[in-house]
């Protein structure tokens, strides 16, 4: 058990980053709370087996509504409480369920990551639910709160609309076709492809294949070839992959593979349905209630490293829990690259298209992966922006507020301007609406004031919203406001090229040290002069570092950041 317990803790604390300026990765354990309040009247779509069952197991079908939803611009937010236990609740509220008909309210605990439409966007998101539930085999519960109650949102899915290419190489497309036909996940939002070629030129967030395994040289070249495109559509397109079973082997064996570990992965499948724990259980890929069972068949149905390290921000949801086992995985997680996107998810197993609890979570584990949001792709044949944006600035006022101004020189259709605003640049939210003009083709301008800006960098942007709901997003601009406490401010973070640290509030010619998680120095006494440094960091190992700063007073301050490998 001491064993679990240092695995586990060295597992956390590889991933933590520093402050609350560079928030935490919501992709990455230890995220960063953001707690909200949801007015009385807000919709919760349940995602356990409580409130959502259907024959004494989970509805799959909420998956299809929640995707059906996004396909329709409506404003969904993805509740996971961040440190919570396995099983335990997201939030608890009074609410009645409203659909498919209405029970009276009750003291109500929705866990499992529950999805929720605050009141003000609840507008005709009633007969969608309805046309839904009247063309599936199984209703969807949905609930409404009678009482406020504060949330942590881990995602606000405005504007993610995802989409799946389900790879063929393998010959067993049809496994991961059955989880979203299950599912109800409309037929739009998921396409069968031979090669991940044309991954990014067809608008795709999410890849996955279900298996894989090349008999020859012919075979392991064409693999090759996959690998390749994957790690771009990963790396660089920011999207997300699943493989499951053998093609978890394909994948990171190759030549181009290690995306989870540095030498490569075995098949030891020596975990059972008694010998493993459940980690990691507030981060997204593990948002599913009751069991999951490592050993439930296929080739690969557990496995481990190679040898030597873990890779590229890995961390596990399913792993041995004892001294022997606190290596083999049943499910795992790595990431790429900061911001939305850029993960890779292993699934041991192979076909889990059975209603047992077991198949039922393994499904739930493949369509959570489907539901994190990627950076969405520029398609071909995207409707024209509804507004055309000149300008987009800002300024502060008394360095107690910020004033935001824009300017459009074409409308149409245009019904509002969403602001939002980014503590980090990756995690946005909303803090105010203007109406639009709507239709126009002349110049028209706007403003806003935020109240409340942040200590230090403010991001902001423009959700921009046409009549049906459709989004687009301006460009981002960044605004100061500096904190009166000593603080070292470092961006990007995660990095992987270069970190520019920023020293707050703080005497000119300070003195810092950098060190990795072993306690080595790779930075020795290095003399600030100005307010910026920046390090390069290409030959780093990805992992995590901590930076040191003594002032000239004597006092220490310090701050982390993360170096990733692509």
């Amino acid at each position: 058990m001491k064993s679990i317990l240092r695995f586990s803790a060295a597992i956390i604390l590889l991933l933590v980053i520093g402050n609350v300026s560079n928030a935490q990765n919501p992709d990455l354990p230890s995220p960063a709370t953001n707690v909200v309040t949801l007015p009385a009247g807000s919709l919760v779509i349940a995602m356990d087996n409580t409130n959502q069952a259907i024959s004494s197991r989970f509805n799959l079908k909420a998956y299809g509504l929640i995707v059906e939803l996004l396909d329709k611009y409506k404003k969904l937010k993805w509740v996971i409480k961040s440190g919570k236990a396995k099983n335990a609740a997201d939030f608890t509220v009074t609410a009645e369920r409203l659909y498919p008909s209405k029970l009276l309210a009750t003291s109500t605990a929705f866990k499992a990551g529950p999805f929720v439409i605050s009141l003000s966007d609840t507008t005709g998101v009633g007969s969608i639910i309805n046309a839904f539930n009247a063309t599936t085999t199984s209703d969807v519960n949905v609930y409404r709160t009678t009482a406020d109650v504060s949330v942590d949102v881990r995602y606000d899915m405005l504007g993610v609309k995802p989409r799946a290419a389900i790879l063929n190489d393998g010959g067993k497309a049809t496994i991961h076709t059955k989880y979203m036909t299950n599912a109800s996940i409309p037929t739009y939002n998921y396409q069968i492809f031979n090669t991940a070629a044309n991954l990014p030129s067809n608008c795709f967030t999410f890849a996955s294949e279900p298996h894989n395994d090349p008999n020859n040289a012919s075979e392991i070249a064409i693999v090759k070839d996959l690998v390749d495109s994957i790690r771009k559509f990963v790396t660089v397109d920011g999207g997300n992959f699943l493989a499951e079973c053998h093609a978890i082997l394909a994948y990171e064996n190759s030549v181009n593979g290690k995306f989870q570990s540095t030498l490569g992965l075995d098949k030891p499948n020596s975990l059972t349905s008694s010998n493993f724990s459940y980690v990691n259980s507030d981060l997204p890929y593990a948002q599913y209630d009751g069991a999951y069972d490592p050993a439930a068949g296929g080739s690969v149905q557990s496995y481990t490293r190679l040898g030597g390290e873990a890779a590229n921000n890995f961390y596990p949801i399913i792993v041995g829990n004892t001294a022997a086992l606190d290596s083999v995985y049943g499910a795992s997680v790595s990431k790429f690259k900061s911001g939305r996107g850029g993960l890779i998810f292993y699934l041991g197993n192979h076909d889990l298209d059975g209603t047992a609890e077991t198949d039922i979570n393994g499904q739930r584990m493949y369509l959570n992966a489907f539901l994190t949001p990627a950076i969405y792709p520029s398609c071909p044949d995207a409707a024209p922006t509804p507004v055309k944006l000149t300008s987009f600035t800002g300024t502060k006022i008394d360095n107690r507020q910020s004033q935001l101004f824009w300017s459009t020189s074409f409308e149409q259709d245009a019904q509002q301007f969403i602001i939002q605003r980014s503590a980090d640049g990756v995690n946005f939210f909303e803090i105010g609406r203007v109406t639009a003009v709507g239709n126009s083709t002349v110049e028209n301008n706007y403003t806003i004031k935020d109240f409340a800006p942040l200590p230090g960098r403010n991001f902001y942007r423009l959700a921009e919203e046409d009549i049906s709901g459709r989004i687009s997003f301006s460009s981002v601009i960044v605004l100061n406001f500096a904190s009166s406490i000593p603080s070292v401010d470092i961006y990007p973070n995660p990095a992987s090229q270069y970190v520019i640290i920023g020293f707050n509030n703080l005497p000119l010619k300070n003195t810092f040290n950098v060190y990795d998680m072993t306690g080595r120095k790779v930075i020795s006494n290095f003399i600030v002069s100005g307010n910026t440094v920046k390090i390069d960091v290409t030959n780093y190992k990805a992992g995590t570092y901590l930076i040191k700063l003594i002032t000239t007073e004597g006092k220490v301050v310090e701050n982390k950041f993360v170096v990733i490998k692509y």
